[in-house]
């Protein structure tokens, strides 16, 4: 019987435990926002191509952030661009903003997606949306983010 109870008052703590451990999980996407900055052309194969991008990544919380990694994805008007990694450590303090540079692979297929791409889409702003997650040493998981925007590529009068 003694047994039963201890096992009993060990799985309470135990759920207690992991309980309070995920409530310190912070998952706050909106803490942060990531720009693209530039895109850069580094090297050409027939088969691949490897970029340089910056991205600017703004703190939006009261509480400095650290950031010990991140991977992504790059899409451009709704199809696959390039995707990448970096294990650059920054330190955000409270709303400030700092700029991670990341070399980027694309293949030959994703270029051809993009020029068909822009053949059928002459007048319309160039879409681009970038996912992935950020890794922080204050979160046990990546944290999620996607950012997408317009870019008008169309000369316009004044």
């Amino acid at each position: 019987m003694f047994f039963k109870k201890a096992a009993y008052i060990f799985l309470i703590l135990f759920l207690l435990l992991v309980v309070s451990a995920c409530s310190t999980i912070t998952n706050k996407p909106d803490q942060f926002k990531i720009n693209i900055s530039t895109i850069q052309m580094l090297e050409s194969t027939f088969m691949e191509q490897r970029f340089q991008v910056t991205l600017r990544i703004m703190n939006r919380s009261r509480e400095a952030m650290s950031i010990d990694g991140m991977s992504f994805d790059i899409e451009l008007n709704d199809k696959d661009f390039a995707s990448g990694v970096s294990s650059e450590q920054v330190t955000l303090e409270p709303f400030s903003e700092g700029l991670v540079s990341v070399n980027v692979s694309s293949t030959i297929f994703d270029i051809l997606r993009q020029i068909n791409s822009l053949k059928d889409k002459k007048s319309q702003p160039f879409k681009y949306e970038i996912s992935g997650y950020v890794y922080s040493g204050s979160s046990l998981f990546g944290i999620p983010f996607k950012e997408k925007g317009e870019i008008d590529l169309t000369t316009r009068d004044n």
